[in-house]
C-alpha cells in the first residue's frame, strides 16, 4: 500500500524530523487502502483512471452494468470531498476530524540515543560488535480521529457501505496501518440519516476511526558531537568471563574535521 504523496517544504530535513504522522499521511493511508480495498469488488468496484484519481466519466450513453465486469468506470467515488463539482453516488468522502499533543514522557524522549552497530573482526577471527551513537532522540506522539462519511442514493448501499468499511479498519487493515505508523484504536458509526436530493432522497452515515501516530526527530550526532573515541579489547571471547588479552587494545579517534576531509 502506497500513497504516493511527498513534502514540498525542506522544514523537514532542516530539522531532522523523520517523522510527523499527523494530517497528510494518515488521510491519504486511509484513502489509498480503502481504493485497494473495493478495487476487489465486483459490485462497489473502484477503478483509477490514468492519474490515480476516481475513473468518473459522463456516463451518457452507458449500460447500467457498466464498471461490473470491466473498468469503464468506478462503481464507487473514494477520495476527499469537493475535488470537483460533480455529484457521484455512493461516495466515500474522508477527512480529518481533529488530533491532539499527546506526550509519551515528562521530555518527550529528549536526551535519548539512537545507537549503530559497527562489527569488527580482529586476526583470531573474533568478532565483537560495537555500539557508537548515531542519533539525538525526541519523540511524541498525536491521537485523534478520521472520519469517512457515506452517501448513497439507497439505504441497502449505505448499510452495505457501513459495514464494509468498519470491518476493513478494525480486521482486515488494522495490522497493516500500524506498519505504516497509524494505529486504529477503535471505529464507531454515527446515526443513519437521510436529505433531500432534489427530487430524490440522500442517504448518509459516518464512521469515525479513532487513531494514534507519532512524531520523531532525530539530530544526527555529527551535527553536535566533534569527535568520538573508539576502543577496541582483544582476547579470547568464548570463555566466561572473555579473557583479555594483555596490553592488546586498538583504540581510536574520529574527529569530524578529518571525516569531512576524506569525502
Amino acid at each position: 500500500m502506497g500513497t504516493g504523496n511527498t513534502y514540498r517544504t525542506d522544514l523537514y530535513a532542516l530539522h531532522h524530523v523523520s517523522q510527523n504522522t499527523l494530517v497528510t499521511q494518515p488521510k491519504e493511508i486511509f484513502i489509498e487502502s480503502l481504493r485497494e480495498f473495493f478495487s476487489d469488488d465486483s459490485y462497489y468496484h473502484y477503478v483509477y483512471d490514468e492519474w490515480g484519481f476516481p475513473k468518473t466519466p459522463d456516463l451518457t450513453g452507458f449500460p447500467i452494468e457498466a464498471g461490473y465486469n470491466d473498468d469503464t468506470t468506478t462503481r464507487v467515488f473514494i477520495g476527499e470531498p469537493y475535488r470537483f463539482d460533480i455529484i457521484y453516488y455512493p461516495a466515500l468522502l474522508i477527512r480529518p476530524a481533529g488530533s491532539r499533543f499527546v506526550p509519551i514522557s515528562f521530555n518527550n524522549e529528549e536526551g535519548s540515543v539512537q545507537w549503530t552497530a559497527t562489527r569488527y573482526v580482529d586476526g583470531y577471527g573474533n568478532e565483537s560488535l560495537v555500539q557508537t551513537p548515531s542519533s539525538f532522540i525526541k519523540a511524541g506522539a498525536w491521537e485523534g480521529s478520521i472520519t469517512i462519511d457515506i452517501e448513497a442514493k439507497s439505504p441497502q448501499a449505505r448499510d452495505d457501505l457501513v459495514d464494509l468499511v468498519s470491518i476493513h479498519f478494525i480486521a482486515m487493515r488494522r495490522r497493516q496501518l500500524e506498519r505504516s505508523g497509524v494505529f486504529v484504536k477503535g471505529v464507531s458509526q454515527g446515526s443513519p440519516s437521510e436529505t433531500d436530493d432534489r427530487n430524490d432522497k440522500l442517504f448518509k452515515c459516518t464512521v469515525t476511526c479513532e487513531i494514534r501516530s507519532e512524531w520523531r526527530i532525530e539530530v544526527p550526532v555529527s551535527n553536535v558531537v566533534d569527535m568520538i573515541s573508539i576502543c577496541v579489547d582483544l582476547g579470547n571471547l568464548d570463555t566466561n568471563p572473555p579473557t583479555l588479552a594483555p596490553n592488546m587494545r586498538v583504540s581510536t579517534t574520529v574527529e569530524l574535521i578529518e571525516a569531512l576531509a576524506e569525502l
